[in-house]
């Protein structure tokens, strides 16, 4: 027989060996002191949201039709994950017609390392654009931050989109921060001779992590099954007064994630 004590000594090693660990994604400074500058520090996505957003209302006062502020697929992608912010005020241009660049980055100019990706490399071989505009030449920027996931996660680089920078754009790429930690980033410069100027603090690079795994797609036409579980969802979200995104989505959230907890 066990004492009550021993049960417990059992049962609190039972909750400590079977604690559901949480991912931790590090953002690990190469420059001293550069950790302790809030303005320079990789942050929760979600506090920079663009002040556009913020000073939006749900409802447009005209027309009393509900804007893209209702629609949780906007702000759910501005929770997720962390900014990277330029770490020290810079400056880049090139001159198309000389084919000529420059950095400047800190205040020496020097303080941190930029390089480039030459004509060569891209832009000879395809057209850049974002939002419309063709890039004229490609700048890579020499982070001073590392990133480490635990294995089997990596991290989606991607541009800070709902910003709406049209001066310079991180690319897209995805990294596997458990195995190589530089995050050296790819921008798109879309100037030609214009010096370009990137604040300290200015939101430069979002970063998403995630848990590598294979998925198997499936297409087809619906079943009986499939068109149920539609139906249900159609009549849940059409049954209620309340705003249906605020309201139940919010809701199915909150009860899938207690759900995932069990």
């Amino acid at each position: 027989m066990t004492s009550s004590l021993d049960t417990l000594e059992v049962l609190c090693y039972a909750s400590y060996m079977f604690k559901r660990e949480q991912p931790k994604i590090s953002f690990v400074s190469t420059v001293p002191g550069l950790e302790n500058i809030e303005e320079a520090r990789p942050r929760p996505a979600k506090e920079f949201m663009p002040s556009w957003w913020k000073h939006m209302p749900t409802t447009d006062p005209d027309t009393g039709v509900g804007t893209v502020k209702v629609c949780p697929a906007i702000p759910d992608f501005f929770n997720d994950g962390y900014i990277m912010p330029m770490w020290a005020d810079t400056t880049i241009k090139y001159d198309k017609e000389n084919d000529q660049w420059s950095t400047f980055c800190g205040s020496s100019g020097q303080d941190f390392d930029w390089s480039i990706h030459t004509n060569n490399q891209a832009m000879n071989h395809a057209t850049f654009k974002t939002f419309g505009q063709a890039a004229t030449f490609i700048f890579k920027a020499i982070s001073p931050w590392k990133i480490i996931t635990p294995k089997g996660w990596s991290v989606y680089q991607l541009p800070v989109f709902y910003h709406f920078e049209n001066e310079f754009s991180v690319m897209p790429g995805t990294r596997d921060t458990d195995i190589y930690h530089n995050v050296n980033a790819q921008v798109l410069y879309f100037g030609d001779g214009k010096e370009v100027t990137i604040k300290q603090g200015q939101p430069f690079a979002q970063f998403i992590p995630f848990k590598r795994s294979s998925v198997e797609a499936d297409v087809r036409y619906q079943t009986s099954e499939d068109q149920r579980i539609f139906e249900t969802e159609k009549l849940r979200y059409s049954s209620v007064f309340a705003n249906p995104v605020r309201g139940i989505y919010r809701k199915m959230q909150k009860r899938r994630d207690k759900d995932m907890l069990k």
